[in-house]
């Protein structure tokens, strides 16, 4: 066996941060997120995000936009989330107390952030 090593803790700092809220997806982030994460290539990131649009479950995902337009209905989005069996529960704290919107971001005058507009289920 190896020597125990021992350490005396001499000072404590608690600090609070804070996080802004974050902006709506466009491509450059969404195949930024999938590489960093998942090791995806662009090619299969948006092969994949293509095949999620054509089904329905997410809106357009060639975007260069981050803002959401002024009368974007995110309670129309959230209440297709509602029933979910992983995320529901908090959907539907979301719709009973209310949320916040994403921060103001860049309007390219394409199309809006790619948005899940539907629920999907794990086989």
């Amino acid at each position: 066996m190896g020597d125990i090593q021992s350490a005396v803790v001499t000072d404590v700092k608690k600090q609070r941060t804070s996080k802004q809220r974050p902006q709506g997806i466009n491509t450059v982030y969404l195949l930024q997120v999938a590489s960093k994460t998942f090791g995806m290539s662009a090619q299969e990131t948006m092969r994949i995000a293509e095949h999620l649009y054509l089904s329905g479950y997410t809106t357009y995902p060639r975007t260069e936009s981050t803002d959401f337009s002024p009368n974007f209905n995110f309670n129309e989005v959230l209440v297709e989330h509602k029933n979910h069996p992983e995320w529901g529960d908090y959907v539907r704290k979301l719709l009973e107390e209310g949320h916040n919107k994403p921060r103001k971001g860049v309007d390219a005058g394409d199309h809006p952030p790619i948005t899940p507009i539907k629920s999907a289920q794990r086989h």
